[in-house]
């Protein structure tokens, strides 16, 4: 018995740092991209973050909807938002590549279309919690999370955008 359980901690632990090693991944290649024209990066860390959410809520222009919807990226430890829509169209096709490489390992939770474009939402649910998310456009952006966000705080928000 415990034999099992020890090689299936170990097993878990693998796929966990597995995991790790993907949203990592497409940072790299995002910061291999970061200096050619057309291809803009807006990333924030934890003190970064922490910054934003105290600016929004000291300037007193917060009602308790948004106040709701920055308590539940409380979690949240890494933002990187990119835009590459405007990238010269041969370094554009060669990040696409690349990047979706890297994303074919990930596990997809959500993917959209309309006509030739498609939103794909990729990360790790836990349950009640999403890890580590990846929102690709096809369009040419990306938003790259890092931490968890509760699912039934996003179902919330979710109800009061409608």
């Amino acid at each position: 018995m415990k034999k099992a359980v020890f090689t299936l901690l170990i097993a878990l632990s693998a796929i966990s740092c597995a995991w790790a090693g993907k949203a990592s991944k497409v940072e790299s290649l995002v910061k291999q991209y970061r200096g050619n024209d057309g291809f803009e990066v807006v990333s924030l860390g934890p003190v970064g973050l922490s910054l934003l959410k105290i600016a929004g809520v000291s300037s007193g222009e917060l009602d308790a909807e948004d106040r709701a919807v920055l308590s539940a990226f409380n979690g949240i430890r890494r933002l990187t938002i990119v835009d590459f829509e405007s990238l010269q169209a041969d370094l554009k096709d060669q990040f696409r590549r690349k990047l979706e490489t890297v994303l074919k390992g990930m596990e997809l939770i959500l993917e959209a279309k309309d006509g030739e474009s498609s939103m794909r939402i990729y990360g790790v649910d836990d349950g009640n919690m999403i890890r580590d998310c990846i929102l690709y456009s096809s369009e040419g952006a990306i938003i790259c999370t890092r931490g968890r966000i509760e699912t039934e705080r996003l179902g919330e928000l979710m109800e009061m955008a409608q």
